[in-house]
């Protein structure tokens, strides 16, 4: 891919390792090769000195290659393929706030309809994650648009999901309760 001039290296990792990443010709082609609904992510420009040479980046972002890994991991794991995943989804709440899933995977074929994934490097105190899950209970909370409100309040069990707004963006999970939300632990900490 590096000789049709798709990727290039964006920098060598402090394991010897190098992060890759698409060219501006391999963006369009990425573009062109997926699905309409996969979003893909924003181009990453070269940066040059001043007399022309590329610079190594110092962009990369240790949370998002835990994120991308994750993903890579549970996809060998049989959770979906590829094409499961999406980064960064926006979930808006009332108040204004928006809380972004680190992942979220559809993947009907494994069994999981949808499952949202916040992924930690063991770097967030304990009550940051309590509030993202307090704040993800929130969402799933919020009617959906023109939902009768009287009826949603006395509807039981699964079938008060159909007035809710998360169901009319995830599939059905056929049983009661929300889209799972699973919390992935990374890196090698003492904690």
């Amino acid at each position: 891919m590096k000789d049709s001039g798709l990727v290039r290296v964006e920098t060598r990792l402090e394991s010897g390792h190098h992060l890759w990443v698409l060219t501006q010709k391999g963006h369009k082609e990425a573009k062109l090769l997926l699905p309409r609904n996969v979003r893909i992510s924003a181009l990453r420009k070269l940066e040059c000195d001043d007399e022309g040479r590329p610079v190594e980046a110092d962009g990369y972002d240790e949370h998002a290659a835990a994120v991308t890994s994750t993903a890579a991991v549970l996809t060998g794991a049989g959770f979906g393929t590829p094409l499961s995943w999406q980064t960064e989804i926006g979930h808006k709440l009332l108040c204004g706030y928006t809380q972004y899933a680190d992942l979220t995977m559809r993947a009907p074929d494994a069994g999981v309809p949808a499952m949202l994934l916040e992924v930690d490097r063991v770097t967030e105190p304990v009550d940051d994650l309590v509030a993202k899950l307090r704040r993800y209970t929130e969402w799933f909370e919020l009617l959906a648009p023109k939902a009768d409100k009287d009826k949603a309040q006395m509807t039981r069990g699964a079938a008060v999901h159909d007035f809710r707004l998360w169901s009319r963006i995830y599939p059905a999970t056929g049983r009661e309760g929300y889209v799972p939300v699973a919390f992935v632990f990374t890196g090698k900490t003492a904690a």
